[in-house]
């Protein structure tokens, strides 16, 4: 059973999504412009990052909860069917909870509809991926604007998360990946290796 009950950083990442997705791919042709905007009002502030830390591994724990009760009662078939029609709706009860709109987002989507990146986030997406292609070290950060502060961090691939996020035939079983086409027909969420960045948490507070 320990070997099917996902850890925290599944939750971060097997699910981008609750509803099937209809849209078209990201466009990321225009971040490199957004990325400079975005790294020149990018600061450090400690609290703000603290506070986003918090409310995104207060939101993690929530969601591990229902999968890791799903897995329990069903697999992880029925763990995907759970996430599809329940991780949205907890993700806007926790937003509520702690008073900020919290959001999951990536290059690579399951769902382009709920959770495709705006430009400020396909900017800082871009400059995570650049920073790790340079070698150096990602860690989270946060955008201050008038009335309010964007925090993003990474979220990167564990091993168990290719299990729905890996090589098909390789790490992802061709019955798992029928069930998440099924919520997902245009799912880009795949061929990840560990230790690859998968998404980032984008939670906006109010000052």
């Amino acid at each position: 059973m320990k070997k099917i009950i996902l850890p925290l950083i599944v939750l971060l990442t097997i699910f981008a999504s609750c509803k099937n997705d209809t849209s078209k791919k990201v466009d990321t042709q225009k971040s490199t412009t957004e990325e400079v905007k975005v790294e020149k009002k990018a600061v450090d502030s400690p609290d703000y990052i603290q506070k986003g830390v918090k409310i995104a591994k207060s939101t993690g724990k929530t969601l591990k909860g229902k999968l890791k009760a799903a897995i329990h009662e069903g697999g992880l078939v029925n763990g995907i069917k759970v996430c599809n029609a329940a991780a949205k709706k907890l993700m806007d009860s926790m937003s509520v909870v702690h008073n900020v709109k919290i959001k999951r987002t990536s290059l690579k989507l399951r769902n382009l509809k709920n959770d495709a990146p705006n430009q400020e986030e396909i900017a800082i997406l871009s400059q995570y991926h650049k920073q790790i292609a340079k070698g150096e070290k990602i860690k989270p950060m946060v955008r201050k604007t008038k009335d309010e502060i964007h925090f993003f961090a990474p979220i990167f691939i564990d091993k168990v998360c290719l299990n729905c996020h890996g090589v098909i035939g390789q790490d992802i079983k061709p019955e798992t990946y029928k069930e998440i086409k099924k919520f997902y027909p245009k799912d880009e969420a795949i061929n990840y290796k560990e230790g690859d960045l998968r998404a980032i948490w984008s939670i906006v507070m109010k000052k």
